[in-house]
């Protein structure tokens, strides 16, 4: 069997393990050949088998594939699964141990001088504005244009929609047309859904189409909806030019989108640079405050997950790091717990508790460096003729071999 293949129905295979074991799959999207879909492979192999399954595929790519950025890529994403196959089975790996096993990054908690600068910078830029304290003029920030529940399901059902192809839009005019070349877009469906441990999700259908959902257990307001709306745009983007590259070139390995791999790391540090890669109201004053808000609350968040997976603290003193620090309200601070514990409410094993690292560190130690690198270079085009031609580029294994050429 062809590596490619083998490695296709392999990941199936994991998903499966996934949605059984903690009821997520961990294949994120499938558009390849109906007879290599996650649901026609088995759903009983052991998680062991499959680990050393994994590894074979990843020796058989270093050997059997010629293109060393395809073949670091591949070798990458199954060697990231395996690890998750292990940690399923029961295995012990220090937290630390497996983020960078996922990933592919090196993690550690932010101390108290780099949270106290980052407060420091957003008090500076909130200035004068109403509020005595710095919570005070955070929270009264955030409410402004403030919404939630079923005046969010409203908007999401139609407002939005038409923002979408606004979106869309603008990614043709700012980014394909600086590619070169074009991509079928059959469009983003928006759908309002509960019970969620994240705020959006972009699911990408295949056929160059996506839903993106939005969780109105969640309160947003007319900064964090947009944040959302392009980043998950973003994700549909992504995913747009690496169904082209396999329909067009054949790359099977490309038809399945797994997570927790080294891939994650640039798909979330992208679609968190959506809007510079875009220009939108980057000088704008209240953008300058969305941004010190989510470096912030990014690095509370992942401090909170070393809290909630290596200190053990109880989900009551994690909630109450958050909410100090990040300046949370209360209800806001106990909800984003589910995304980062260890295990979820109903007891199964939290397969997003690690994830919270690929935002920040796919943002600020892959992404937007080099693309700041590639606009003061004038090479904005090849930027993202490497980032979307080459979706073997897009992982925390090949992004600095993919961009030799920036220096």
């Amino acid at each position: 069997m062809d590596v490619t293949e083998d490695f296709v129905r392999t990941c199936g295979e994991v998903g499966n393990l996934t949605q059984r074991m903690t009821g997520t799959s961990i294949v994120d999207a499938f558009f390849g050949p109906p007879e290599l879909a996650p649901d026609r492979q088995s759903k009983s192999t052991a998680p062991e088998d499959l680990a050393a399954r994994l590894m074979v595929i990843a020796d058989r790519a270093r050997s059997e594939i010629d293109d060393s950025l395809r073949s670091l890529y591949l070798a990458g994403e199954a060697e990231s699964l395996a690890v998750v196959c292990r940690w399923l089975s029961g295995e012990d790996i220090d937290y630390a141990d497996l983020v960078h096993g996922l990933f592919k990054i090196e993690v550690s908690p932010f101390d108290e001088k780099t949270i106290s600068s980052l407060l420091r910078n957003l008090e500076e830029l909130l200035g004068d504005r109403e509020g005595k304290t710095l919570r005070e003029k955070v929270l009264l920030f955030q409410e402004e244009g403030r919404v939630s529940g079923d005046e969010l399901k409203k908007l999401i059902q139609g407002p939005l929609q038409e923002k979408a192809s606004e979106v869309g839009e603008l990614f043709a005019r700012q980014v394909f047309s600086k590619i070169g070349q074009s991509v079928t877009d059959n469009g983003v469906s928006y759908e309002a859904v509960r019970g969620q441990p994240w705020s959006g999700y972009n699911y990408y259908q295949g056929n160059y189409h996506s839903i993106n959902q939005f969780n109105i257990d969640r309160t947003f307001n007319k900064d964090s909806m947009m944040t959302v709306i392009y980043h998950e745009y973003e994700h549909h983007v992504s995913n747009l030019w690496r169904e082209r590259m396999y329909r067009e070139q054949g790359f099977l390995e490309l038809s399945v989108v797994p997570l927790h791999t080294g891939r994650c790391v640039i798909s979330e540090g992208t679609a968190d640079t959506a809007r510079d890669f875009l220009g939108v109201d980057l000088d704008n004053p209240r953008t300058k405050i969305v941004d010190a808000l989510y470096s912030l609350r990014r690095a509370v968040s992942i401090n909170a997950a070393f809290l909630l997976n290596v200190e053990g603290v109880s989900r009551e003193e994690a909630a109450s790091y958050i909410e100090e620090y990040g300046l949370r309200p209360r209800e806001q601070a106990v909800s984003s717990l589910d995304f980062i514990a260890p295990t979820t409410t109903d007891g199964k094993q939290n397969l997003w508790a690690p994830y919270v690292f690929t935002y920040l560190i796919g943002r600020m130690q892959f992404v937007h460096p080099t693309w700041r690198r590639a606009v003061a270079k004038g090479a904005v085009s090849r930027f993202f003729q490497t980032l979307y031609l080459d979706p073997f580029s897009g992982s925390s294994v090949t992004w600095n071999k993919a961009f030799e050429w920036l220096g």
